[in-house]
């Protein structure tokens, strides 16, 4: 009896760890994608694909999704299509688009229609990494041993333009006193040229996308961290409070005090229906 008693509890905790582990779907017909997520994030994520848009749809219907990887190119539908029945139905879901064909359009199209970030294919892997890390911070260790392992190692290619790369600086500088001057000089091109093809490749201005990638980053903050929101502020670029408010409603019309409450809100009645269901899971 001991040991059947063991066996259960063995079994509620890895169900609870399972439900604990945030979930990224990977929508691909290849499943290269899927495998090397699973190979690099397996540990610290739960990993599960879709081979077509009307698949991903229904489970992101069904289940709770933290994060969507979303190809382009898919058998019934392209990943635009699928990005707006998203936006639809859950318009705070991140999205990471990928496409192997480079067209300007439809990275601008991806990011009118809100999506978190955007990658060409072929992938490299640590650039694919670093983004489901930013989009969704796993504990410090894991995500320095998840980067520093032998098949990342030599992998990390340069992204493949100025655009890509001033994108990048954005998302690993947002809290610094970037300007579009400075980006400009980092990425080998003129002010004037970057702006427009800044702003033609993204769909936003330099100064949008850098706001909402700092918004972004303070939605993060106000959920998980025990900071004032002075302080989130201060870490995210803004110089003052009044300014973070101001920039806050604009982007998600709640102040960053209400978004704190609510988040908090739904976390707590999350945790208590995991907590039910692990409770009732068969002895």
């Amino acid at each position: 009896m001991r040991g059947a008693s063991r066996n259960s509890s063995v079994r509620r905790a890895t169900h609870w760890l399972r439900r604990t582990r945030q979930r990224i779907l990977v929508v691909d017909d290849d499943a290269t994608l899927e495998e090397l997520l699973t190979i690099f994030l397996g540990e610290g994520y739960e990993i599960s694909g879709a081979t077509t848009g009307a698949e991903a749809l229904g489970t992101v219907c069904r289940e709770s999704i933290d994060l969507v990887v979303l190809d382009h190119r898919l058998p019934d539908r392209t990943g635009l299509e699928v990005l707006t029945e998203l936006r639809s139905t859950c318009p705070g879901l991140p999205v990471v688009m990928l496409t192997g064909y480079g067209s300007e359009w439809i990275c601008a199209a991806a990011f009118r229609l809100g999506v978190t970030d955007y990658l060409q294919k072929p992938v490299d892997a640590v650039d694919l990494v670093d983004v489901v890390h930013r989009i969704l911070p796993p504990d410090p260790d894991a995500r320095e041993s998840a980067l520093d392992t032998p098949a990342l190692r030599g992998l990390r290619a340069p992204l493949c333009t100025p655009i890509q790369r001033a994108m990048g600086l954005i998302q690993e500088r947002y809290w610094d006193k970037i300007s579009l001057s400075s980006l400009a000089r980092l990425v080998g091109m003129s002010k004037h040229h970057l702006s427009h093809r800044f702003r033609e490749r993204s769909g936003s201005t330099f100064r949008d996308y850098l706001l909402r990638v700092r918004v972004e980053r303070a939605k993060a903050l106000l959920a998980a961290h025990e900071v004032s929101i002075s302080e989130v502020a201060q870490m995210v670029g803004f110089s003052d409070l009044p300014r973070l408010d101001k920039v806050f409603k604009r982007h998600t019309g709640f102040s960053p005090s209400a978004y704190r409450s609510m988040s908090r809100g739904q976390a707590a009645g999350t945790g208590r229906q995991d907590s039910e269901r692990a409770a009732a899971l068969p002895p």
